[in-house]
């Protein structure tokens, strides 16, 4: 009965998920929901239309990435009543035919273009997700694998959950292609590929505000660590860092422009920031750390950004998503040292 109760809460929650979820989508794809034309003027041409003249990385990236968690949550919802194969083909057609519609609500929109690429990378992003969750038993063995490994590491309480949710939000926030602490006041740095590691006149703009956000990176999981835990968390992590900022530019940009991640002056962002954490009073103070650099960042938003908090990009792209996510990162992380010290006091 407990298992059966279990079973039919997990599968109220999925549907819930995927009702929000479908909201969302439904809401970036209309939005502003007007003014709309006489539903006379509907056609369907778009569907048989050339491509567009124009196709950008950022456009095919959103396109195909928005509709994977939906074929996901589908073909899991799917499962219990289907094979998984009828699961699989069912819920990459029903985000195909949900784009389908979507899109050709948008020929009524003046604001709005209909595609018939986005209506195929969106049916492409569905059977992506159905085709993950196939593998959704070792998901969950991965994250057991990951919750343990969090024990070993990672201080205990809600404040270090909070902290490492924030973490696991900085790789979003990549795909703006600025380091954030920075946003609003460099420009995007973009350089030939085969300029990268060249000696030529050094960006410090650049080199700055990698070095604040790895910086700031660093210390703030730095202050969420278990003692003893350190240096070695702290080159994994930097690692990791530099190979999906690699990622994201690969994902965004043309190839021949990526110089300017693979600068010297990104590089040497990196380089800096760890050695100035493992400098004895940054390692001891970590959290006092964290705390002065972020605060630095705040102010340097305050003096030179173009916005203090809010940006004015569209959120319902991923680059405008992921500027939202750098924008508010420093405030939350900055909320959520308070709240470690608060326990750390408690305690």
């Amino acid at each position: 009965m407990n298992a059966t109760l279990a079973t039919l809460l997990q599968r109220r929650g999925l549907a819930l998920f995927l009702l929000s979820y479908a909201a969302l989508i439904l809401y970036g794809s209309l939005h502003p929901f007007g003014p709309w034309l006489p539903a006379g003027e509907w056609s369907p041409g778009f569907l048989v239309a050339a491509l567009p003249r124009f196709i950008t990385r950022t456009d095919l990236t959103t396109n195909l990435l928005a509709y994977t968690p939906l074929g996901y949550a589908l073909a899991l919802l799917l499962a219990r009543s289907h094979s998984r194969r009828h699961g699989l083909l069912l819920a990459s057609l029903l985000c195909l035919g949900y784009s389908f519609v979507l899109e050709n609500l948008q020929t009524l929109l003046p604001s709005r273009n209909a595609s018939n690429l986005d209506i195929a990378l969106n049916g492409l992003g569905g059977w992506l997700g159905a085709l993950a969750a196939r593998q959704h038993r070792r998901w969950l063995a991965w994250l057991e694998l990951f919750l343990r490994w969090r024990e070993r590491w990672f201080l205990p309480g809600a404040a270090s959950n909070a902290g490492l949710i924030l973490l696991l939000l900085w790789p979003l926030a990549q795909f703006s292609l600025m380091p954030f602490p920075a946003m609003g006041w460099v420009e995007l740095y973009l350089r030939p590929i085969e300029a990268g590691l060249a000696l030529a006149k050094p960006n410090w703009p650049w080199l700055l505000a990698v070095f604040l956000e790895m910086a700031v990176l660093g210390s703030f999981a730095a202050s969420l660590l278990q003692p003893g835990r350190y240096a070695g968390a702290l080159a994994l992590l930097f690692l990791s860092a530099f190979a999906l900022k690699v990622l994201v530019a690969l994902l965004l940009l043309r190839f021949g422009v990526l110089g300017g991640v693979l600068s010297l002056e990104t590089v040497g962002g990196f380089i800096a920031a760890y050695w100035f954490l493992l400098l004895p009073p940054a390692a001891r103070q970590r959290r006092v750390t964290a705390a002065a650099l972020l605060g630095t960042v705040v102010l340097l938003r305050l003096t030179l950004a173009k916005y203090l908090l809010l940006p004015t990009s569209n959120p319902f792209n991923i680059v405008g998503l992921a500027d939202l996510t750098a924008s508010l990162w420093p405030y939350l992380a900055l909320a959520t040292l308070l709240a470690l010290a608060w326990r750390r006091d408690q305690a």
